[in-house]
């Protein structure tokens, strides 16, 4: 164990607190649901500077720090749309998060696969904004929720679509951009040849 390794678990570790959290009727509650989700981004900040600067990159590492992030942002999104159905009578927002959660488990498949065949798949910078957006979007969704819980008015349901909604689109474009982008490395693993089986 690591400094860098500490940070990236303790992430994992706040997860199921923001769950809790998230779902207490309290103006406080919601407050500690965005200092949470600032700490959470404040490690994986720091996780990374920490690895680079102390020469604790790990392979270990490498692996467990996508997977927080995955779970982390998972929670959080799937948290959001369980709320905002219940509050809205729709399901529109539990549709949009799950493009959230079918790109991570196809990216992740397809990562695991490939490393299993020595294939090395380059990252896209989409990805990076994907994930750029989507902290995006979790902050300002948590902030107005602060602020409508403290003014006790009514939450605008159609922005907190909206925004879910602008998470979705990025993150769809962000698995079409991973697979085109990729798709010569990618079609021979997704679509193998019999001349493939046979060498298998």
């Amino acid at each position: 164990m690591n400094l860098a390794l500490l940070l990236t678990w303790s992430r994992v570790f706040l997860t199921p607190v923001f769950a809790v959290v998230f779902f207490q009727e309290s103006f406080w509650s919601r407050v500690s649901a965005l200092l949470i989700v600032i700490l959470s981004e404040l490690t994986d900040l720091f996780d990374g500077i920490a690895a680079r600067r102390r020469g604790e990159i790990t392979d270990f590492g490498k692996i467990l720090d996508p997977l927080a992030d995955s779970v982390s942002r998972l929670t959080i999104f799937l948290c959001m749309a369980v709320e905002f159905a219940v509050a809205s009578n729709t399901r529109i927002a539990m549709y949009l998060v799950l493009t959230l959660l079918w790109r991570d488990s196809v990216v992740s498949t397809l990562r695991t696969v490939c490393a299993h065949r020595g294939v090395i798949v380059s990252a896209r910078w989409s990805g990076k904004i994907k994930a750029g957006v989507q902290a995006v979007v979790i902050f300002a969704i948590l902030i107005l929720r602060v602020y409508y819980g403290m003014v006790e008015e009514q939450e605008p349901m159609v922005v907190y679509h909206l925004l879910l909604g602008i998470a979705s689109a990025v993150t769809v474009w962000s698995l079409y951009d991973y697979l085109s982008g990729n798709w010569a490395l990618l079609k021979p693993i997704v679509f193998p040849s019999k001349s493939d089986h046979r060498k298998e």
